[in-house]
């Protein structure tokens, strides 16, 4: 009836609702993500500075060339700062950061209170105790050497490739394996509504129903590139493997043959309805009608005399 094409009307518009909203956080993600890159042979303010990390050096590390860090043991970091400025430089702390699409991974702050005279030059080697860095991160991570002053301010910061020696188990292998669930779990969910003709009739809304597993099969190959050591997750090689699987499920939808829908009528509802016949079998509404049509209806009770005359 009418109420029930309302409720299944108003299904479809929650379906494509959330299909809106699905593809509006990928879009935010895609045109967000990115936007903060460390800076390489950083220099800034009058201050530079070079780093290395278990002999390493940070610019010259890449894929291929990455600084080991390994969870049971300790990192050797050396720097060498150069202060042009006309004032003292004083460095309170020096930040070792490792991030996945510009998130933060893991964090490690060590203390070093490293005085710069103007015009002169320092270098200063520290260890930094990686605990749970291991259950934190695994494979190539992109990470940042920052210099941080007094104040608490960042002053200047190198970018670092480095390979961790971590478990699958990390926070980072789960992550991804989450993000294979879903992915798999949306795939399934969007073939099922197209098998079962479910799918929205309008043309763009099948896109972005299956806009949204293409985005998590980038998200997937991401974090399995970086978990085996083929390449860091930064954006040069995540945003073509989210750009490429999302606009190709997007294609794929749009593509989708459009659902055929039944039309829903309500004559049957209605015939059934006159088809209800009332049947009442009730005596004294039957002598009511035979006396408004003239009929003359005689009772008499069993086993009582009639006294009406008769004729001899």
């Amino acid at each position: 009836m009418t109420g029930t094409g309302q409720v299944r009307g108003g299904s479809r518009h929650l379906r494509g609702g959330a299909a809106r909203w699905a593809a509006f956080a990928v879009l935010v993600v895609l045109a967000t993500a990115g936007l903060h890159t460390p800076v390489a042979g950083a220099a800034g303010n009058g201050v530079s500075f070079t780093a290395a990390m278990n002999g390493q050096p940070a610019a010259t590390s890449s894929d291929a060339h990455p600084a080991q860090l390994y969870p049971d043991k300790l990192a050797i970091v050396r720097i060498r700062v150069s202060n042009n400025g006309g004032s003292t430089l004083h460095i309170a702390t020096v930040r070792f950061e490792g991030q996945v699409l510009d998130l933060p991974l893991f964090s490690y702050d060590t203390g070093v209170n490293l005085v710069v005279p103007a015009d002169s030059t320092k270098s200063l080697s520290f260890p930094v105790v990686l605990t749970g860095v291991g259950s934190q991160a695994t494979g190539l991570i992109v990470a940042s050497i920052t210099l941080i002053g007094a104040d608490g301010a960042g002053l200047v910061s190198q970018s670092l490739v480095t390979n961790v020696h971590g478990s699958l188990s990390s926070i980072y292998g789960l992550f991804g394996l989450a993000v294979l669930v879903l992915t798999v779990l949306s795939l399934a969910l969007a073939l099922l509504a197209m098998a079962r003709h479910t799918l929205p009739q309008n043309r763009w809304l099948r896109a972005l129903r299956f806009l949204v597993p293409g985005f998590g099969v980038g998200l997937v190959l991401t974090f399995t590139m970086s978990a085996f050591h083929v390449f860091t997750p930064g954006p040069g090689h995540w945003l073509p493997l989210l750009i490429v699987p999302s606009a190709a499920g997007l294609a794929l939808g749009f593509l989708t043959p459009a659902p055929v829908e039944e039309p829903f009528d309500d004559y049957d509802d209605d015939v059934l309805l006159a088809q209800i016949v009332v049947v009442d079998d009730d005596p004294l509404e039957a002598a009511d009608s035979s006396e408004s049509t003239g009929d003359v209806v005689t009772t008499a009770a069993a086993g009582v005399p009639d006294s009406r005359p008769t004729e001899p």
